[in-house]
């Protein structure tokens, strides 16, 4: 059988190893990957449910779930409404809203915005890594599931210049039509307001996202590439959560590097954040993925993606 000779001292190749700069863009997951933000959360939090369970007579472990699962409903630890939404504002304080902001609601976001003040810190080597990647002329893009104020005010605080952009999801207020009604709208309304005016100088611009956006959804990943102008490809992706940032980086084939130092809490939190805050009926079936992301790499620390570009 005739077989053609290939030159192949005539074609001009160079293996992927030889390429000087394969990676364009690195999306960067926030909380657990470039911050902690159970750091000050969790301290706040502990604090306000002994507070509360003397001064209401409950139990603690029946406030923390109360407050579970209005976290669980709304998606986040940080929603505006979070106290307002809860049975125990409801049962205690239906007729005496403003009372209950004085004294519960206005003490919880104070001590909650004083600790993230000073504990909010970034990951070891992490400022020094975004610094070395905008060194290299590569973008750093962060894609996170935190609601769009609370992205401004960790960015502010600790990132603002470092990043070439943060996609964060938008802040729903409640439908009047909705069953898990707030007592009372007008101080998270006011406190939402309050922080988008104290972060209106970022110098990183912020793209607010559809909440149906949240990972692994792959539309906020989309508008990123096409933003950015990079085909997969030419990016990486670091995360500390194999469930959403793993499989969103996969629904595209990017490289993923799980950042496994975020993966784990302090013993301490572990309590708190996996078993008092948890409801305690499971979530759906259906609502559990079950697969496996494609993983690059497993990182000890941030800098190691400087291994993977």
């Amino acid at each position: 059988m005739y077989q053609p000779k290939i030159q192949t001292d005539a074609v001009a190749f160079r293996l992927a190893s030889q390429v000087d700069q394969r990676t364009k863009l690195v999306i960067t997951d926030v909380d657990g990957t470039l911050a902690s933000f159970w750091d000050y959360f969790v301290p706040a939090v502990r604090d306000f449910l002994r507070d509360v369970s003397i001064r209401l007579d409950i139990p603690v472990a029946q406030l923390a779930e109360d407050i579970g699962r209005v976290v669980e409903r709304r998606g986040t630890h940080e929603y505006p409404w979070l106290l307002e939404e809860t049975g125990f504002a409801w049962a205690h304080f239906a007729d005496k809203p403003d009372e209950f902001v004085r004294d519960f609601v206005k003490p919880f976001w104070a001590a909650m915005d004083e600790n993230r003040s000073k504990y909010l810190r970034p990951y070891p080597q992490v400022v020094e890594t975004l610094q070395e990647l905008k060194r290299l002329g590569i973008k750093v893009v962060a894609l996170s599931d935190a609601p769009d104020y609370m992205a401004r005010i960790r960015n502010k605080q600790v990132f603002d210049g470092l990043l070439d952009a943060v996609y964060a999801l938008e802040t729903v207020e409640p439908d009047k039509k909705d069953v898990w009604q707030p007592l009372t709208l007008e101080y998270g309304r006011q406190r939402l307001a309050d922080l988008k005016k104290s972060t209106a100088n970022l110098k990183t611009q912020l793209h607010v996202i559809p909440k149906d956006y949240e990972k692994p959804c792959p539309h906020g990943l989309d508008l990123v590439l096409r933003d950015f102008g990079v085909f997969p490809y030419e990016t990486i992706f670091v995360g500390d959560s194999l469930r959403k940032d793993g499989l969103v980086a996969a629904s595209r084939g990017i490289r993923f590097v799980w950042a496994h130092y975020g993966h784990q809490l302090p013993a301490e939190y572990e309590e708190l954040v996996h078993q008092a805050l948890k409801p305690v009926t499971p979530a759906p079936i259906e609502t559990q993925i079950e697969a496996a992301p494609f993983v690059e790499a497993i990182a000890a620390r941030y800098d190691e993606l400087l291994n993977h570009i």
